[in-house]
C-alpha cells in the first residue's frame, strides 16, 4: 500500500515547515507521515527550515545559524507563501514533535551540508526521548555520518539515507549507519533497487513527486513504496480513483 509523506507539511497548499502546513497534513487521516527539516539556531535550538539561509521563505535576510531562536521568532515565514498566512512563524522541533505526537509520524531531516551544526543530532535526539517519541520519528540526511551518530547515540530511533544519484554497495552503506530505510529522488528508482531493499528489509521511499502522471506511474508500478510529495492530496486522488485536480 502507497504510504504518503507530506514533504515540509502539505506544502503546496500551505507555506513549507509551518504549523498550518503541518496542520493540513493533520487534518488529513490518511497521510501518515510529515517531512521535516531540521537547522540550529544561534543559541543552539533545533528551529524548523529548509534552506540555510531565510531569504527564500521569511522576511530575514541570511544564514538561520547567524540568529538566536527569539530573533527567529520574530520573522515572518508565511507571506511570501500567500499574504493569506501572514504571521507563520518558524517552528521549533519540540512545537512539530508535541503537534504530532500520537497522531502522525514525524520524518526528519537534519541540515548537514558538512558538520556546520555541531551536536545537533544529540540536540535532536534529546527532544525525541524526553517526548517518548523515539517511535514515532525517522531521522535521515544526506550527510551519512550524521546518521551514524545518531543510530550510535539512541538505536531505536529509525533512520535513513538520503540519495541524490544512484547509489552502490547499499548493503554496505546502510549496515555501517545503522539505517533501515532509504530515500532516493524518484527518477533513480527501479525495480531492482525496490527488490534489493525489500530482500534486506529495508524500507524504500522517493522524493519528492509533484507531477500527476509521475505519480500514477510509480503508484502502479511501486505500489508498497513510500511517496514524499508536496501534493498529497494528488495522490489519494490516484489512490481513491478520483479525478486528479491541479
Amino acid at each position: 500500500m502507497i504510504r504518503i509523506v507530506a514533504h515540509r507539511g502539505c506544502s503546496g497548499e500551505a507555506p513549507e515547515n509551518t504549523m498550518a502546513a503541518f496542520e493540513l497534513a493533520l487534518s488529513e487521516p490518511a497521510i501518515p507521515m510529515i517531512e521535516l527539516d531540521v537547522h540550529l539556531s544561534r543559541d543552539g535550538v533545533p528551529v524548523v527550515i529548509h534552506d540555510h539561509t531565510l531569504d527564500r521563505t521569511t522576511n530575514g535576510t541570511g544564514p538561520v545559524k547567524a540568529y538566536t531562536l527569539e530573533e527567529l521568532r520574530q520573522l515572518d515565514a508565511g507571506s511570501k507563501f500567500d499574504a493569506a498566512f501572514a504571521g507563520q512563524r518558524i517552528p521549533t522541533l519540540e512545537e512539530v514533535l508535541l503537534l504530532a505526537k500520537g497522531c502522525c509520524k514525524l520524518h526528519v531531516e537534519l541540515k548537514m551540508l558538512a558538520n556546520e551544526y555541531e551536536g545537533i543530532e544529540e540536540r535532536v535526539i534529546s527532544l525525541i526521548q524526553r517526548h517518548g517519541m523515539q517511535e514515532e520519528v525517522v531521522l535521515s540526511s544526506f550527510n551519512h555520518d550524521s546518521m551514524k551518530r545518531a543510530h550510535e547515540i539512541d538505536p531505536s530511533i529509525a533512520t535513513a539515507l538520503i540519495y541524490l544519484g544512484k547509489p552502490t554497495l547499499l548493503e554496505e552503506q546502510l549496515r555501517y549507519t545503522g539505517a533501515t530505510g532509504l530515500s532516493v529522488h524518484y527518477g533513480f528508482v527501479t525495480q531492482e533497487l525496490v527488490d534489493e531493499m525489500a530482500a534486506l528489509g529495508m524500507d524504500l521511499g522517493v522524493w519528492t513527486v509533484d507531477d500527476s502522471e509521475v505519480l500514477a506511474r510509480i503508484i502502479e508500478a511501486y505500489p508498497n513504496i513510500r511517496i514524499t510529495t508536496n501534493y498529497p492530496h494528488r495522490v489519494l486522488q490516484i489512490v481513491r480513483g478520483e479525478g486528479v485536480q491541479a
